[in-house]
């Protein structure tokens, strides 16, 4: 069919107009259309979700199975139109017009979901280089069983990297220790959460950490933690890099 024809059953159809010597669609086929843009609102909610939430929103999974089988049901419909008319080339305007619809919609539906996805897996990636391995509890609970898994398998190929990243290397390369170009070698920080016990660290041997604690370490040793947000680097003058008690 003409291409203009079928273009202009479309912007009747979205206008919700139809001008004169345009030929109305048969009464089943603009049920089916009239109903199509309804299908749209649940796939641009899941983006608009993701838009207004400070870091993540947990996983809709409710929403996203809707719009799957939105997708699907508008796929069978195309089916069903085409099965109708056993000769493609003489297919009615109306109904050449109702599928480059669904197919449109289908489309979209499609890209809704895959930008929703993707992006959702582009913030995970990021949590490594933002906070290490140590990932907030309240960050991990908005994650799916499936996105968390994506983050222990990045995780691994990328620990495997920095351990092999010129053949027989002496020592691995982290490649996510520091974020920014560090001012300063040591730094003050003070402890923010209980129960973290000790820690062993390369450069300042074992570290006691508890909650109010003020330490003078080695910015590396410490960096992970600095970024979860377990303690925090305490912009003050430097003194005589003694610690608080309870220190090394």
């Amino acid at each position: 069919q003409p291409v203009r024809a079928v273009v202009g059953w479309a912007r009747a159809l979205s206008l919700g107009s139809f001008p004169a010597g345009l030929r109305r669609p048969r009464r089943h086929c603009s049920r089916r259309l009239a109903a199509m843009p309804l299908h749209l609102k649940k796939a641009v909610q899941l983006l608009r979700d993701l838009e207004r939430a400070r870091w993540l929103p947990h996983f809709n999974d409710k929403i996203i199975k809707e719009v799957v089988e939105e997708i699907l049901n508008d796929t069978r419909e195309m089916k069903s139109l085409v099965r109708e008319h056993e000769d493609l080339d003489s297919i009615p305007e109306e109904v050449a017009a109702g599928l480059v619809l669904y197919n449109d919609l289908v489309d979209r539906n499609r890209r809704c979901l895959l930008a929703y996805l993707n992006r959702r897996l582009e913030k995970v990636e990021e949590l490594r280089w933002e906070v290490g391995l140590m990932v907030p509890d309240e960050k991990m609970s908005r994650l799916h069983d499936s996105e968390k898994q994506y983050l222990h398998l990045y995780n691994t190929l990328l620990d495997k990297y920095m351990k092999r990243y010129v053949p027989n290397c002496r020592e691995p390369l982290d490649l996510t220790a520091d974020a920014e170009a560090p001012e300063e070698l040591n730094v003050q920080i003070r402890v923010c959460e209980d129960g973290m016990g000790e820690i062993v660290t390369a450069d300042s041997g074992t570290v006691r950490l508890r909650k109010g604690y003020q330490l003078f370490v080695k910015r590396t040793d410490i960096e992970h933690l600095i970024r979860a947000g377990k303690v925090e680097h305490v912009r003050t003058s430097r003194t005589d890099g003694a610690g608080a008690p309870g220190g090394h």
